[in-house]
């Protein structure tokens, strides 16, 4: 399907939508000009405060006056290089300071990137009024509800039929489709200019649980004029569309069909349409579903109780004892742990380590996902683990049995023509991402549209009069991390001492000295941990406690008065040059002093 303007025609140009679309009466180039018409009041500003450096962490906050919304409210995870850490949230400490002009937030879909900062930012922000769709809202409030917030907090459902106004702002929406049902694009308008924000789209026209996006809707906005289209980068590098849900329906029941023994899914919890093909197709090709995970058990009551299913009611069960019962041919377990995680139930059954399934000989193991970024070293040690216990292992390499929910070139090339925006803004996703969003949409844009290229989080795009420009202002957006119950606790000092401890070990060093005379007693205690020289020789050993005791001395002969700090301080350089010289390393010196 290349000729896209083709396609639209043929799908969006029924009689009333048959009329001229937006004209850009001054010609534009990427530095910005003039291109709206004149208008009173102050500017609109759109601020990302997340979502722009990373995959994930999205949160926009759009501010004209006294009234600022906000748009989504997602958390991160933590890479491999952030020890210990959870996951990261975005720093609100602009909209903090101004919590009594937040009007609401609204999201557009029920991903953790988009939703999962939620129970750590609403406290902060005076629990504003919270609008979501049906299954976004439930998901809202189950997150809500582990941090005993969701007595407290105020939701609001609406559809893509709802009109919102808040303060300054009115605000409609349009249905597009994505990984997750009631996936939605937000439209705003306010005195100072139109915007759409896209949310994560793609267009499907087979989807598992929805409606197709409502083009025809879509491309009425687009007619009222559209000042700033803010539109996902996810995929903006990969060229064609989208793989439908449907295609992988098929593929995935030609493997149910062909396999004889047991068969065990991992994907994403949050796929929920793809779930609820994979039990429909078990109904038919009778076998029982049985659920593992918690994220995947919660996920899919919601939606049974939401109705965002269509299995047999009480079909799919949680998976317990009684599993064991149930012939391998008649057996599919879905799972969750298809990114590798450490403590997934896919991880532990590849380990031995679940309660419930051990991998064995005959099992089946499909893997319907793809692997994040960063990843892939996990998921090649779950598949390697599995096949060594016997299984077999299908995954996204092997056939297709996943897609994405984030639009590919045509797909945005789409979005774009139905719009037809002045200001065109490519936002989620890495900076590799956006520049190839714009390298791509260069070649087919009027030449005369502005492309805004905001480049970090906490960047500012102004919108006025004077037409739409990045501001010379920045507000500060930095990781918040998230470790264990901590909440923005733990900083860079505290990660570089971990990697330090993870790669050279530490070095604890004893000193008992007298209080008066700070004459040293006996000889220092070294108590290492990762440190594998110390253990492996008594001489390193010994050399480090004579450094150690002659750096004592030195410095407390030189003065007497040291404060404690200070001489634990001269202590750790000394030690540290000396090991750095003689082994090479650099690991943590922690001295100990006490006085007798």
């Amino acid at each position: 399907m290349k000729d896209v303007s083709a396609w639209i025609k043929t799908k969006t140009d029924p009689q009333h939508l048959k009329h001229k679309t937006n004209t850009h009466p001054n010609k534009q180039n990427e530095m910005g000009g003039k291109f709206h018409k004149k208008r009173g009041g102050a500017q609109m500003r759109i601020i990302p405060l997340g979502g722009l450096e990373e995959v994930g962490k999205n949160i926009m906050a759009i501010e004209y006056g006294q009234d600022i919304i906000i748009i989504d409210c997602g958390m991160s995870f933590a890479g491999p290089e952030m020890l210990g850490v959870d996951y990261i949230v975005p720093d609100v400490t602009y909209l903090k300071e101004r919590r009594r002009n937040i009007r609401g937030i609204v999201f557009t879909h029920g991903h953790l990137d988009h939703i999962g900062a939620i129970q750590y930012i609403l406290p902060q922000l005076g629990n504003p009024p919270l609008y979501a769709t049906k299954l976004t809202a439930g998901l809202i409030k189950n997150r809500l509800r582990e941090f005993a917030l969701d007595k407290s907090a105020h939701i609001h459902e609406y559809d893509e039929f709802s009109k919102l106004k808040l303060g300054a702002f009115e605000i409609g929406f349009f249905r597009v489709n994505h990984s997750i049902p009631d996936g939605m694009g937000i439209f705003v308008k306010s005195p100072a200019g139109n915007i759409v924000h896209t949310g994560d789209f793609k267009f499907d026209h087979s989807p598992a649980i929805d409606k197709p996006a409502n083009m025809q809707r879509i491309a009425e906005i687009g007619r009222q004029g559209i000042d700033v289209l803010l539109i996902d980068s996810t995929n903006a590098t990969k060229p064609g569309f989208c793989r439908s849900e449907l295609d992988i329906a098929n593929n995935l029941e030609e493997i149910i069909e062909k396999t004889k023994g047991r068969l065990i899914i991992a994907s994403f919890s949050s796929l929920i349409g793809r779930i609820n093909q994979i039990c429909n197709i078990a109904v038919k090709h009778n076998r029982k579903v049985f659920l593992s995970g918690r994220s995947m058990i919660e996920n899919m009551k919601l939606a049974e109780d939401l109705g965002y299913t269509t299995y047999p009611k009480g079909f799919v069960k949680k998976i317990g004892p009684h599993v064991s019962s149930i012939p391998p041919s008649q057996t599919i377990i879905l799972t969750t742990g298809a990114q590798g995680e450490t403590l997934s139930a896919l991880t532990r059954m590849a380990m031995g380590d679940h309660a419930r399934v051990k991998i064995k000989e005959g099992d089946t193991v499909v893997i319907s996902a793809s692997p994040i970024p960063g990843n892939e070293l996990a998921i090649v040690n779950v598949i390697n683990n599995l096949w060594a216990q016997g299984a077999k292992v299908i995954t996204s390499g092997d056939m297709d049995i996943h897609t994405s929910g984030h639009a590919h070139q045509e797909e945005i090339k789409l979005m774009y023509s139905l719009i037809k925006p002045k200001c065109y803004v490519p936002i989620h996703g890495e900076l590799f991402m956006r520049m190839g969003h714009v390298e791509m949409i260069k070649k087919i844009a009027d030449p005369r549209m502005h492309i805004a290229m905001l480049q970090n989080n906490g960047d500012i795009l102004e919108v006025g009069r004077q037409g739409c420009r990045k501001s010379k202002q920045k507000i500060p957006a930095n990781d918040i991390l998230i470790d264990g119950l901590g909440f923005g606790d733990i900083g860079s000092r505290v990660i570089q001492d971990r990697k330090i401890m993870s790669t050279d070990g530490v070095l604890l060093i004893l000193f008992q000295a007298y209080a008066e005379t700070k004459r040293i007693v006996s000889e220092p205690d070294i108590i290492s941990r990762g440190f594998v020289y110390v253990k492996e020789s008594q001489e390193i050993a010994q050399e480090t406690k004579k450094v150690a005791q002659k750096a004592f001395e030195q410095i407390t002969q030189d003065n007497r008065k040291i404060g404690l700090k200070d001489l634990k301080n001269e202590l750790a350089r000394h030690i540290s040059r000396f090991i750095r010289k003689r082994l090479g390393r650099e690991p943590m010196i922690i001295p100990i002093v006490m006085y007798i």
